[in-house]
């Protein structure tokens, strides 16, 4: 798993899951107004980008000492985060 196309592989099908599904979820469960939409959206994509970084991290070096399944349940835990920030911060605007 050390090579970088296999990585950039990973990356390449992981990185639109986790950006998009926080998006989508703004979108269908929303009943803001756009303004604070768009905020809550900026937010969304800004911890996606915290959590999927930290989250490779975290991977590559489970990887490289041969935990894959607990790697591969760190990837999927880390797509959670940016939904709990998105409830947090709708309950902080009601």
């Amino acid at each position: 798993m050390n090579d970088v196309i296999t990585w950039i592989i990973i990356a390449v099908f992981y990185a639109p899951l986790h950006y998009l599904l926080p998006v989508l979820f703004l979108f269908i469960t929303g009943e803001e107004a756009e303004s604070v939409r768009k905020q809550l959206i900026r937010a969304a994509i800004i911890d996606s980008t915290i959590s999927m970084l930290i989250a490779f991290g975290v991977v590559i070096l489970l990887v490289n000492k041969g935990m894959i399944s607990i790697a591969m349940l760190i990837l999927l835990l880390s797509m959670l985060y940016p939904f709990v920030r998105i409830i947090r911060q709708r309950k902080k605007l009601h």
